[in-house]
């Protein structure tokens, strides 16, 4: 079934930062960007030159280059969540992970009830075609 608008994917360019809880929680991210704690451990950070994290002398900083995504209209999110995801969207803004139209992907959530979809480069087409309604 096609979402109310159509959603459009993008690839996205970032860090995977690996590092301490605490040295994540108090990282200076650099304005404008968008933070995305994918674990306790674990940060996918957009739109920024290479990060420190002053924190953890360990940090893994790494460029990541595998995921693409699609910013969500509040009704979107609505729409998507009713007729694609089998699981309970959490309330309130923040992450959940899960399947997505049967394509595993990840749902970061906003304050405002918009959203964005981020999914691996290797299953945006199969997510995008679904989503959309495009027969293959």
């Amino acid at each position: 079934m096609r979402v109310c608008e159509p959603v459009t994917f993008d690839p996205l360019v970032g860090w995977r930062i690996i590092a301490d809880s605490a040295a994540l929680d108090s990282a200076p991210w650099p304005a404008g960007s968008q933070v995305v704690r994918i674990s306790p451990d674990d940060v996918f950070l957009i739109g920024a030159p290479e990060p420190a994290i002053p924190g953890d002398v360990h940090a893994i900083v790494t460029p990541e280059h595998g995921f693409s995504g699609a910013n969500l209209s509040a009704m979107q999110v609505a729409d998507i969540a009713l007729h694609h995801i089998e699981w309970q969207v959490p309330k309130g803004a923040g992450l959940s992970q899960g399947q997505i139209a049967g394509v595993p992907a990840k749902l970061v959530v906003r304050a405002d009830g918009s959203g964005q979809i981020l999914v691996a480069c290797a299953a945006c087409r199969e997510l995008d075609e679904r989503l959309n309604g495009v027969q293959a």
